[in-house]
């Protein structure tokens, strides 16, 4: 992964873990540790690892525009999850010229 702390600013790859945690009511509910960069594509198996978990599904999902994608949108509908995600360009839309 490209780090935010790249101390010789020379864009070089480490090795390194995405840990995504979900919550509710300030409750950890599940976590996962993946080689993905993005967070989009951590979305969806999240969700699933959930459902197996506990199973059920989740009802709505909060997320920030780091998991906007048209796949996460499409997996959100054709599971029963209403999904408050901001799409990627959301900010730059709405920021002033």
């Amino acid at each position: 992964m490209r780090m935010k702390e790249d101390h010789m600013k020379n864009g070089q790859l480490k090795p390194a873990y995405n840990i995504q945690i979900a919550t509710e009511n300030q409750f950890i509910t599940n976590l996962g540790m993946y080689r993905r960069a993005g967070d989009t594509a951590t979305l969806p198996s999240m969700l699933n690892d959930f459902k197996i978990a506990y199973g059920k599904q989740s009802r709505e999902v909060i997320t920030d525009a780091g998991y906007g994608s048209e796949q996460n949108y499409e997996f959100m509908e054709n599971n029963p999850i209403e999904g408050y995600v901001k799409y990627t360009y959301f900010h730059k839309e709405y920021k002033r010229g």
